[in-house]
């Protein structure tokens, strides 16, 4: 609660601010006000250094600072943002439609792994559901409602193909990984802000995106991975709803620019 108070304080104190400058620098005061709301989003980073603040305004978190504001907004009305969690730390009916779409994975592999058969590239996504919207219905029991899970996809990485380090844009919704090919080697692993999960030891890997991150293979060996997003618990469920609503409009719409260097299924 007092970390909550906290946040509310910050963010109002900023708006405030922004209100005052108005009066002497008129529409430069927004600009402030951006920057502001994005130094308080990329402090948050634990491997914080002059390259990812540089990578942050003026690379890859580019669109992250520009959502800087909404994404502040949601850490207002949710609890404390560990960074990286356990199913355990999701509400219990959360964890049910986890389980129950990681189940879905681990019985579908022969479906998923064929729809890859011809893929020549590095890197290759199918997405059976973007966003809350249906794109593939091979596998009718994706494409169901649920209330927290809103993405799911697929991603075939090649022989020691890895990604570059990179922002996610929104922290309305967590990023949920599943590696359910099931690596059997210590080279392939994704490291999230300092935080290090190898797929062998671990195949399930929940967290906050926004912070940089990069995924690695460097193995002899192709890997499938689950590429999910959930809507991030929250005291205003509603409300976090709505917004991804509205986010989603313009999200499924450029869906390609996300994944430019990626061949699409």
């Amino acid at each position: 609660m007092q970390n909550s108070i906290i946040k509310f304080l910050a963010f109002l104190l900023i708006i405030i601010s922004v209100y005052f400058l108005w009066t002497y620098l008129g529409s430069w005061s927004l600009f402030i006000f951006w920057f502001l709301c994005g130094l308080i989003d990329v402090l948050r980073h634990k491997t914080l250094t002059k390259k990812v603040i540089k990578q942050y305004f003026t690379g890859k978190g580019i669109l992250t600072w520009f959502l800087s504001p909404i994404n502040l907004f949601t850490d207002l009305i949710s609890p404390k943002n560990l960074h990286v969690y356990q199913i355990e730390d999701m509400p219990t009916d959360l964890q049910s439609e986890i389980l129950e779409v990681k189940n879905l994975f681990d019985k579908n592999i022969s479906n998923i792994t064929q729809r890859f058969e011809n893929a020549d590239s590095s890197r290759t996504m199918l997405f059976y559901k973007w966003y809350d919207k249906n794109l593939d219905n091979q596998i009718p029991e994706f494409n169901r409602n649920f209330k927290y899970i809103k993405t799911i996809g697929v991603s075939l990485f090649k022989e020691k193909t890895s990604t570059s380090r990179h922002f996610g844009p929104l922290r309305i919704s967590f990023r949920m990984l599943y590696n359910f090919n099931k690596a059997q080697n210590p080279g392939s692993y994704i490291e999230a802000d300092g935080t290090i999960n190898a797929w062998k030891d671990k195949s399930l890997f929940i967290f906050d995106d926004t912070l940089i991150h990069q995924s690695f293979s460097k193995e002899d060996n192709v890997r499938y991975c689950a590429f999910i997003d959930i809507i991030r618990p929250s005291y205003a469920y509603p409300v976090m709803s709505f917004l991804l609503m509205i986010v989603s409009f313009f999200m499924i719409r450029v869906r390609g620019i996300f994944y430019k260097n990626w061949q699409m299924i």
